[in-house]
């Protein structure tokens, strides 16, 4: 397993796992994809922000609309008085994520607030951040000196704003924590219907038009510079303890004080058909930022997570991509690798056949099925060592011992039986060494050895010739000086007696001498033979016509089959009737009286070669001298010169031609010449 991590991680790993993808490309996809996905990240994070805001919009003109309604039904102005009105934003602000409210008329002055664990001096922060982006004016800081019975807007809110119907908006630090404080005009007399109580007013309930305090416009929007309060504004005194339910240092105002100055908490106004609405007074809301902003980190973080799962799913998806293409693209490539190796193999002139680890013969070529005569269903998955033909066993062995063999010359004992095959092996390993099978490759080199046995036997054939050539000059002139004493002492004899028979004798042994030199002469003439175009029955005709005596002295019946359309062939006619001469003369000494000749002249299929054969049904050749029996002198005949095969082998040779036995012992011989139609010179181009 270890071994295994390393290859993978190796350089080569890392080459093979990247399948191709350029660095750079994939650097580059990574940072289109990071950037996309931030984009979105952003514009997901100013969405909830957004949404948050709207939210707390929301929420913050639900608790102004209620207080508004509690103004126009009367549950907040009891006896004239603001006390229910203190009562109602009092229970309101408990309710979980309100910081404070307050409400105060067109004069600045407070009517009602709620401003829980408050102490006087406290500072709250300026650090404000209005519905425009920009700061809003007012330190945030309870006055010091405020006068006892009065109180004050600016403890809220900025010291300068305009406020309209359309609530406004901006966060700011109270304490520890921040706030989102939400102010709008305060307008909750009803539109044409006449209040009955001092404390309901008239008005209608527009939020599209809007006037500001003390009769000045007030736009929804950022803060302006004014002052809200009046100029004329008393200072508000501090109080040594807190009097009011939620805001520090502060006295709540008198029982029966009134808040516009007439002892009511609001004036008795009613709003008659057309008459816009008049906002009477602002109010304010404090909403607690931290379970929004632990939503929006929630959040924040949950689409973190998201992004960077889909970067790397895409970026995944991407590379996956370019995976895919690339393993099309390697499956297109084995698949074409596959189609050649399997078109190499099968027309390989060599035989290939390979097993796999547990000795099975994995693959097999044609050329090997030939060489061992099988069939490619039963040689396929067979047991190695249960083909015939070689000693498999033997050679697996030795491949397992870590051995090759090379070039090494064995003969098949089947199939193609006695053909000569130059084998190589070797066993199949993979990188890290684990055995995937043997592979043999075998080679017909019988041909090989045939020509190589040609070579060497004309080797000596032509230093044979050579010395027979200079033998013979030198024996023929002493042979006819002796012939002629020979005939000589024949003449001066008696005839009949002792002395003239002894002077025959030696006069026939000369002459048997000088066909010995002739035909040593012959043999030793050069292999190039001129060559015209002759007539093969002819030629075969003359040959048979020069063995009748022979034939009709042994009683041989001869078969003559030659093929009528038979073209002219370009030979040399003279050395050919000697070649056909010296086989007829063996066979018919081969044969008994009552024996049989066969001769037959034939044309190639191809057109390009014809062949001769010399059939008899003597007793044959032993299978242990075929072989040598083109060999100069060597014969079984007690009175021959075993130069008469081997004549016929030179003359064959000479016209570019072969020559073949085929003997059964006890069934007969047959001699087959095979020749070019138009000589040696047609047959070396082709």
């Amino acid at each position: 397993m270890k071994s295994r991590f390393s290859r993978i991680f190796s350089v080569r790993g890392v080459r093979a796992l990247h399948l191709g993808l350029s660095p750079w490309m994939i650097m580059g996809m990574a940072i289109i994809l990071g950037l996309t996905i931030s984009a979105l990240a952003v514009r997901s994070n100013q969405r909830g922000k957004t949404y948050m805001i709207q939210n707390l919009l929301d929420r913050a003109e639900a608790l102004i609309w209620a207080l508004e309604a509690g103004a126009r039904t009367g549950l907040c102005t009891p006896l004239g008085n603001s006390d229910g009105l203190q009562s109602l934003l009092a229970e309101t602000a408990k309710q979980p994520g309100i910081v404070f409210m307050a409400v105060a008329n067109n004069a600045g002055e407070m009517l009602a607030y709620s401003v829980p664990g408050r102490t006087r001096h406290k500072n709250r922060g300026n650090d404000d951040t209005s519905s425009s982006g920009q700061g809003a004016g007012g330190d945030g800081r309870i006055p010091a000196q405020a006068q006892q019975g009065e109180k004050s807007l600016a403890i809220i809110m900025p010291t300068a704003v305009q406020v309209t119907e359309k609530p406004a908006w901006r966060l700011r630090q109270w304490g520890d924590r921040k706030v989102f404080e939400v102010y709008r005009a305060f307008v909750p007399l009803e539109d044409d219907r006449p209040m009955p109580l001092p404390m309901r007013g008239h008005g209608q309930h527009n939020m599209g038009r809007s006037r500001g305090m003390m009769g000045v416009d007030i736009p929804h929007g950022p803060m302006s510079p004014r002052r809200m309060e009046p100029q004329s504004q008393p200072q508000i005194q501090p109080e040594p303890q807190a009097a009011g339910p939620g805001m520090p240092g502060l006295r709540p105002p008198p029982p029966h004080a009134g808040m516009w100055g007439d002892g009511s908490a609001w004036p008795s106004a009613q709003l008659h058909p057309g008459q816009p609405r008049q906002p009477q007074g602002v109010v304010v809301v404090g909403l607690d930022l931290k379970p929004f902003e632990a939503a929006l980190a929630a959040d924040l973080r949950y689409n973190a997570m998201s992004a960077a799962l889909v970067a790397a799913l895409g970026l995944a998806g991407f590379v996956s991509l370019f995976w895919a293409q690339n393993y099309r693209h390697s499956r297109k490539m084995l698949r074409d690798s596959r189609a050649m190796a399997s078109e190499v193999v099968a027309n390989l002139p060599l035989g290939l056949l390979t097993s796999d680890p547990s000795g099975r013969v994995a693959m097999v070529n044609d050329t090997a099925l030939r060489m061992f005569d099988l069939v490619r269903n039963t040689a396929v998955y067979a047991p190695l060592t249960g083909l015939p033909g070689l000693d498999w066993k033997a050679l697996v062995a030795e491949l397992a011992g870590g051995r090759k063999v090379l070039e090494r010359e064995c003969v098949l004992t089947t199939g193609r039986a006695g053909a000569v095959i130059s084998l190589s092996a070797a066993a199949m390993r993979n990188q890290d060494g684990v055995f995937l099978g043997n592979v043999f490759i075998l080679r017909d080199i019988t041909e090989v050895k045939r020509l190589q046995a040609d070579a060497q036997r004309n080797d000596r054939l032509s230093a044979l010739g050579h010395l027979a050539a200079g033998v013979a000059h030198e024996v023929r002139n002493p042979l006819s000086t002796i012939k002629g004493v020979a005939l000589y002492i024949a003449k001066r004899m008696l005839p009949g007696g002792r002395e003239e028979e002894a002077a025959q004798r030696m006069i026939d042994e000369v002459d048997r001498l000088d066909r010995v030199v002739s035909e040593l002469l012959e043999f030793a003439r050069p292999g190039a033979i001129n060559t015209t175009d002759a007539d093969l029955a002819e030629i075969v005709n003359r040959a048979l016509r020069l063995t009748e005596a022979d034939v009709r002295a042994r009683n041989i019946q001869v078969t003559l089959d030659v093929a009528p359309d038979l073209p002219p062939v370009r030979v040399n006619a003279e050395r050919l009737t000697q070649a056909l001469l010296n086989l007829f003369l063996n066979a018919v000494q081969a044969m008994g009286d009552g024996g049989q000749l066969h001769v037959g002249a034939r044309l190639s299929p191809d057109g390009q070669s014809f062949s001769l054969s010399v059939r008899d049904n003597g007793p044959g050749i032993p299978r242990d001298i075929q072989a040598a029996i083109f060999t100069p002198y060597f014969t079984t005949k007690p009175s021959g010169t075993g130069l008469g095969l081997a004549i016929v082998y030179q003359i064959v040779e000479g016209h570019g031609g072969s020559v073949s036995v085929n003997s059964d012992p006890g069934h007969g011989t047959e001699f087959i010449l095979v020749l070019p139609v138009r000589g040696r010179d047609a047959a070396v181009s082709a």
